[in-house]
């Protein structure tokens, strides 16, 4: 019997990448090369992903000259394959269509695959306990589901954007910075705000506040300064993000609302956080394994469809995947973080990625971060235009008081609670040095400091 698939579909996705360049940014988004079932198919479609990823024309001429170089060229058809692949698509902008249709042969080919591999642990089944059996199985099946469930952005809601808020923002910011405003008034006076293909490495130990202050960044951005923010989440889902971004605004602890907790009392600051939210023009893919080259394609399919973004958060660096292959997870980092930087240039878009700090940092007596604690790659440093760090004293000293899991009541009070610093350890552009910030950690939320009249912070 003739295994799941679809000749006529397969010519019409690959007629129309050949036709319409936009058309590839689509059928990536749904088609890896595995899920074409002629072997010429994959191989035309893998050159067409390579010349596209390098930004090369994609065409009859560019795609034969390419298969010609590899010796592949008449085992795909030659170059008159290539016309009837254009021939026989109908219209290249149904190539979500098409590639729908290669999809879903593909995941019947894969779940007729896994069928005979389980079959084939079933024959066997004293090697292992049964249970352990049917774990296996049920993790072959899941993983073919998941391949079919990334269904890009969610999108909360567009933005009524009217001439009032456009006279208000104006009034605000008075031109001061020249790029984005974080919504942070000393942060934005060292780096001028965010500026277009900027690569912004945001970089601490866990418990610092990384997505916190990454969240409340793309909330200012998508709210008050009225453009379109991106959020790659690799490590939290689409649900558990906004519910951080709600209780950030509304001011209610993420615990209380995760364990219904909620006081009648605070009802009225959910409506208000959520109501708010709703004008936000934030678009969530929590894709988990997400490649460099995917988050690519779906950033630029956001762009031409919503118009120039404001933002992309990257949540975060060491979870993402490059679109190569690599010997070693160091290189593997230095091509993801160079794919960054040339997503925010080609995007004309920053880029908040965050990333994790080595352990070298707790083993010392000074806790600051420093260039040197980012973790597997020092070309994360060369790529990026900014790199910041969040330090809280607070945090360190807390965990210093501890005694039998409890702080101390006889401890000291300290000076900095409440307080993170965020330093800047690089800037192509501008000074290196640190801001403070207020921290809520309850909260998740960030703030600017009030200024006393000699230009420190108040305590």
């Amino acid at each position: 019997m003739l295994a799941p698939q679809s000749l006529e579909a397969e010519q019409a996705a690959l007629g129309a990448c050949l036709i319409e360049r936009d058309a590839i940014a689509q059928a990536l988004e749904l088609l890896k090369e595995e899920d074409f079932y002629r072997e010429h198919h994959k191989k035309i479609y893998k050159v067409i992903l390579k010349l596209f990823d390098r930004g090369e024309p994609v065409d009859v001429v560019t795609v034969s000259e390419d298969l010609r170089r590899s010796g592949q060229l008449e085992e795909c058809g030659g170059g008159e394959y290539l016309v009837s692949l254009m021939e026989a698509c109908p219209s290249s902008a149904n190539v979500e269509a098409y590639g729908r249709v290669v999809q879903q042969k593909s995941i019947l080919r894969q779940l007729i695959s896994a069928s005979e591999q389980i079959k084939g642990w079933a024959y066997q089944p004293d090697t292992e306990e049964v249970h352990t059996l049917v774990d296996r199985a049920e993790k072959k099946i899941f993983e073919i589901g998941q391949k079919q469930l990334r269904d890009g952005f969610t999108h909360i809601k567009p933005l009524l954007m009217t001439a009032y808020d456009q006279i208000e923002r104006q009034f605000q910011h008075k031109g001061d910075a020249t790029g984005i405003p974080t919504g942070f008034y000393d942060l934005d006076n060292m780096t001028s705000g965010l500026q277009p293909a900027d690569l912004i490495i945001l970089a601490a130990r866990p418990s610092m506040g990384k997505t916190a202050l990454a969240l409340n960044i793309a909330h200012h951005v998508a709210l008050k300064e009225r453009h379109p923010v991106a959020v790659f989440s690799l490590e939290m889902s689409k649900e558990q993000l906004v519910q951080r971004l709600v209780c950030s605004q509304a001011e209610i602890k993420s615990q209380d609302l995760r364990r219904g907790r909620v006081q009648d009392s605070d009802w009225h600051r959910i409506t208000n956080a959520v109501n708010e939210l709703y004008q936000a023009n934030i678009f969530i893919d929590d894709s988990p394994n997400a490649s460099t080259f995917e988050m690519r394609a779906k950033a630029r399919r956001l762009t031409a469809e919503y118009g120039q973004l404001g933002l992309i958060v990257i949540d975060y660096l060491q979870l993402a995947h490059s679109s190569g292959k690599s010997e070693n997870r160091v290189n593997e980092i230095s091509e993801i973080s160079r794919a960054f930087k040339s997503m925010a240039r080609e995007l004309k878009c920053p880029i908040i990625a965050l990333s994790q700090l080595s352990r070298s940092v707790e083993q010392r007596e000074d806790k600051r971060p420093m260039l040197s604690d980012l973790r597997e790659s020092g070309s994360i440093e060369a790529d990026a235009d900014i790199v910041m760090f969040i330090y809280r004293a607070s945090y360190y000293r807390r965990k210093a008081m501890m005694k039998d899991g409890e702080i101390d009541p006889n401890a000291e009070p300290d000076p900095d609670e409440g307080v993170a610093e965020v330093i800047i350890g690089k800037h192509r552009n501008g000074p290196v040095g640190a801001v403070k910030l207020a921290f809520q950690p309850e909260y998740a939320r960030f703030g600017n400091l009030v200024r006393d009249y000699n230009g420190g912070y108040d305590d």
